[in-house]
């Protein structure tokens, strides 16, 4: 397993490094509308493949942390 340094817990190995808008719901047990929202303002980061079009993606190492902040429970296995 990897450890992330201060703070969100261990994130098993086996998931993708890019996670989905709808991979991110399921974690979290939230409607994609939630997580879409969370994108669209900044809240949690994402990139795209094509800049300004496509799917957005979500580092693993930024939804921990975005995770711990708001003290939300992140179902990692709900990915593997």
């Amino acid at each position: 397993m990897t450890r992330l340094v201060d703070g969100p817990p261990a994130i098993p190995e086996g998931i993708p490094q890019g996670l989905t808008v709808g991979q991110v719901a399921r974690a979290l047990n939230m409607n994609t509308e939630t997580v879409k929202g969370w994108l669209a303002s900044g809240a949690l980061p994402s990139w795209r493949v094509v800049e300004g079009r496509g799917w957005r993606y979500v580092r693993l190492t930024d939804l921990a942390h975005f995770a711990a902040r708001l003290s939300l429970p992140v179902n990692w296995e709900a990915l593997i």
